[in-house]
């Protein structure tokens, strides 16, 4: 059985690491296969340990053998990987090829890393056809106002109605009301370790038109970022890792916006984004693919996967009530700031 470890699935507040949890759960849940979540680290012999840094630690420390997962939201950078996960072998999950690269570029020893993205919910991110599409929503992910007024600025020539959706300034519910609305999406983004929120998008059914970045400092606050020029400066990365044809169109240069936001508008019904979605990262493929990762990574049988034994019924400091009410109060204080 699996002990998941995870600070980011007892917040309430919706975000990509959330996801990455909350959706492995229920790609498990479809599969049939037993899980227990911020058990204590004795527990089984098989873990994953989502983003806690002392939860690794000491799980490394704990005497025996066992069949450790991180990531991929505990590190981000391969310079932060201590020691011990560096003896140990640690296998760390990157949720796709050109994280991957980064990590592989900017370390200075060896880091075993395996990609993995994890499911979308495609039941919660469904389209309705009773509701009319009358819009094209514009999604702003630490991109120039600059850039964002230039699409606002084609779709008026085009005659669309548009709307504007900045990045940590909305909630699910509002993402999803727009998005029911949304003929057509064009994301103004940054580089995507995996990018959820626009494989939601997809989801629902919304073609998309990236707006592409061609190095991983293509984002506002880059240079206050605290990542060095060299990192800043690498090539290739991209705001949409998971995407094909059946999905939209990209761009990068803005010479190209025009021409390609004509085309695109032009073949919006040709476009089966859902269909995308459904086939290539449905909630139970993606949990099979991470459990097929502990059966060829880290030979851990099918057996040992099903197996419902608990060594313990002690709980790891993220299952505490005392955890579970911390957060959530800084989560109100979040929403209340915002």
């Amino acid at each position: 059985m699996l002990n998941i470890i995870s600070r980011s699935i007892v917040s309430t507040h919706s975000r990509g690491p959330r996801k990455v949890v909350a959706n492995l759960l229920k790609g498990l849940d479809e599969l049939g296969y037993p899980y227990v979540v911020n058990a204590a680290l004795d527990t089984t012999n098989t873990l994953w340990i989502h983003d806690d840094k002392d939860a690794l630690e000491k799980a490394l420390a704990l005497p025996g053998t066992r069949a450790i997962i991180a990531g991929p939201n505990i590190y981000t950078l391969p310079s932060e990987v201590p020691r011990t996960s560096l003896e140990k072998n640690t296998l760390f999950i990157q949720p796709a090829g050109w994280v991957q690269d980064f990590w592989n570029t900017f370390s200075l020893e060896k880091i075993n890393t395996v990609v993995w993205p994890v499911g979308i919910d495609t039941k919660t991110f469904s389209p309705d056809p009773q509701i009319k599409k009358d819009l094209v929503l514009v999604y702003n992910k630490q991109r120039s106002d600059a850039d964002v007024e230039k699409v606002c600025a084609a779709l008026e020539e085009h005659g669309q109605q548009y709307a504007v959706l900045t990045y940590g300034t909305y909630s699910e519910a509002e993402y999803q009301k727009l998005l029911l609305r949304a003929k057509a999406l064009i994301w103004v983004g940054r580089s995507e370790s995996q990018g959820v929120g626009l494989l939601e998008a997809l989801s629902m059914n919304v073609p998309i038109l990236v707006w592409d970045v061609s190095k991983f400092g293509d984002f506002v606050g880059a240079s206050e970022s605290g990542f060095t020029t060299e990192q800043l400066a690498f090539a290739p990365v991209t705001a949409a890792p998971y995407f094909d044809e059946r999905c939209g169109l990209r761009f990068l240069s803005p010479e190209k916006l025009e021409s390609t936001l004509e085309l695109f508008l032009a073949s919006l019904s040709i476009y089966n984004p859902r269909r995308y979605v459904e086939e290539e990262l449905s909630l139970a493929k993606q949990a099979t693919a991470f459990l097929t990762i502990f059966k060829t990574h880290l030979a851990t049988t099918d057996t040992e996967l099903k197996n419902t034994l608990l060594r313990s019924s002690k709980k790891w400091k993220n299952g505490t009530l005392y955890f579970k009410y911390r957060t959530l109060l800084k989560d109100a204080v979040r929403q209340i700031i915002r």
